[in-house]
């Protein structure tokens, strides 16, 4: 299958050199980074967060909500997300790379990563923090790749595939939960020193990863031809709607009284489903 990665077209390769130029430009200013120090980010010790700890959030958040199409096809069988599940497990698999990656640009010298490898300790936030994306990574990795060898054959997955799906289900909520402890850890950001910050991590995940999902979806369809069916991007539109409900509850709860949210809550529900459609739905939230 890898073959077809050299087959295209001149769009194609265009964007194959487009893609190459941007990602020698990332090596030249990483190469620069590791010569002169994080000083050249801007970050500092009032400000020792940046981008690439905001791409990480985020893209936590967008590994684990695969599980929000690998949950209903697997455990409900709703054969509506037969495709766009391949295309979730694939995304989880890219984002938790690109996770990866922005941690080691964020720690200056990459060979600390070696510390939590070498001398790991179950006290270690940052331990279990490796654990869990690592382990994440390989479950989905494996079980999107013979899902994937499976389609191309036409033929059904190998069993020992549904065991690791299974397993990948908790394991996806771990890594956004993890993620929050080790937020909600540091009394120096009191804007994360809060209980709710891991459902709300969740809540945000499975709002933003769906939605990432839908803009690939429909970007295939116009590009390739690879439709996932109007019946899948609905029900991820619905899921969409009702996890960022969860998220700007526990948002408002966050910096408000419980009534306060409660009230807001109720009203933000009424004025959205007072909307004509779920299309509408969606832009309002956004």
């Amino acid at each position: 299958m890898l073959e077809n990665a050299l087959k295209g077209g001149r769009s194609y390769w265009v964007l194959v050199s487009v893609l190459l130029v941007i990602f020698l430009l990332g090596v030249l200013a990483y190469s620069r980074q590791l010569s002169e120090g994080l000083t050249i980010t801007g970050m500092s010790r009032d400000v020792s967060w940046g981008i690439y700890i905001a791409q990480f959030t985020f893209l936590v958040g967008v590994a684990a909500s695969a599980v929000m199409v690998v949950l209903p096809y697997y455990l409900h069988d709703y054969k509506e997300f037969g495709k766009v599940v391949l295309l979730g497990e694939f995304l989880a698999v890219s984002s938790i790379i690109m996770c990866l990656m922005f941690i080691l640009a964020d720690m200056g010298k990459p060979e600390r990563a070696l510390y939590v490898i070498l001398h790991p300790h179950p006290k270690s936030i940052m331990f279990w923090d490796m654990l869990s994306l690592t382990g994440y990574l390989v479950l989905n990795l494996f079980s999107a790749w013979g899902v994937l060898t499976a389609e191309s054959k036409g033929v059904s997955p190998p069993i020992w595939v549904k065991p690791v799906i299974y397993l990948s289900i908790p394991w996806a909520v771990s890594i956004h939960t993890v993620t929050a402890f080790l937020y909600s850890g540091l009394p120096g950001r009191h804007l994360w020193l809060t209980a709710v910050l891991a459902p709300r991590f969740l809540a945000s995940a499975f709002t933003a990863g769906p939605a990432l999902l839908i803009l690939l979806a429909l970007l295939l369809r116009r590009t390739v031809g690879y439709d996932v069916g109007a019946k899948a991007i609905a029900k991820l539109a619905m899921i969409i709607t009702y996890a960022a409900l969860i998220h700007f509850f526990l948002l408002e709860w966050n910096f408000s009284r419980p009534s306060t949210a409660t009230s807001r809550l109720i009203s933000m529900v009424l004025s959205i489903f007072s909307l004509d459609s779920m299309e509408r739905v969606i832009w309002y939230l956004f």
